[in-house]
């Protein structure tokens, strides 16, 4: 399912940090309207989250190392996830905050749901073009040294850990081994470049832009509705058809 919707801020000041505190505000949502939902999603087990998301700022906007400037105090958040259920609750808690100011944390602004919209999905075939509508993270994770290290696609092991770590999740999420099939996916970058993303204090190493993917069908509509790479909660990986 994919969900559109349309926000306005009180101010038109916002933190380069917006995702971490856009998220707080969701959660917020989730936690008024169904908490056993919340629970499900943010509980301190609750590892895989099946939602991803990518925020969209209407013209005319300013971007510099200090923040934000959102001159039309209007963006748009887009939600995904392959989840049916989930997306039904995701609009239904959306919907019971529409027209309502609710703070941003420790911004000293607010927001505003105006409008929100299911939007109609692609089918997949065995190829697609996609755009990247919220910078791609790929995490390279050292067990042993308890450590961290983000790649992109200018990295020669970008592939390779993005390809490990989605046999990793489609083992828990589809409950089968889909080892053969990932490898067999082909990426072709059609444009891409790399970004630096501020996230809870960190700048991460981000890819963003457009490319294509051959492979089955079932996983580039998995990629499509649950998106790529890490974070993706959080305001990461999230696609769209080019």
């Amino acid at each position: 399912m994919r969900i559109k919707v349309e926000l306005e801020t009180k101010e038109e000041t916002l933190p380069l940090n917006y995702r971490e505190k856009f998220l707080s505000y969701l959660k917020k949502i989730f936690e008024d309207h169904n908490r056993d939902i919340y629970q499900a999603l943010y509980s301190s087990g609750a590892n895989y989250k099946p939602l991803c998301s990518a925020i969209y700022f209407r013209p005319e906007v300013e971007i510099v190392k200090t923040g934000i400037t959102l001159k039309s105090k209007r963006f748009v958040a887009t939600f995904t996830t392959r989840d049916v259920m989930m997306g039904v609750h995701l609009i239904n808690a959306l919907l019971s905050r529409r027209n309502h100011w609710a703070p941003l944390a420790d911004t000293g602004n607010q927001l505003k749901i105006t409008a929100v919209t299911k939007v109609r999905e692609h089918e997949m075939t065995d190829t697609a073009a996609f755009r990247i509508l919220s910078p791609v993270v790929v995490r390279d994770h050292d067990q042993k040294e308890g450590r961290d290290w983000y790649l992109t696609f200018e990295d020669k092991l970008f592939e390779a850990v993005w390809k490990r770590n989605l046999k990793s999740e489609l083992r828990t999420v589809l409950g089968r081994d889909a080892g053969h099939d990932v490898d067999g996916l082909n990426i072709k970058p059609i444009q891409l470049r790399k970004t630096v993303v501020l996230c809870y204090s960190i700048y991460l190493p981000c890819t963003i832009g457009t490319f294509a993917l051959e492979g089955e069908p079932y996983l580039l509509d998995y990629l499509y509705k649950s998106g790529l790479g890490s974070k993706r909660s959080l305001g990461f990986g999230c696609l769209d058809i080019l």
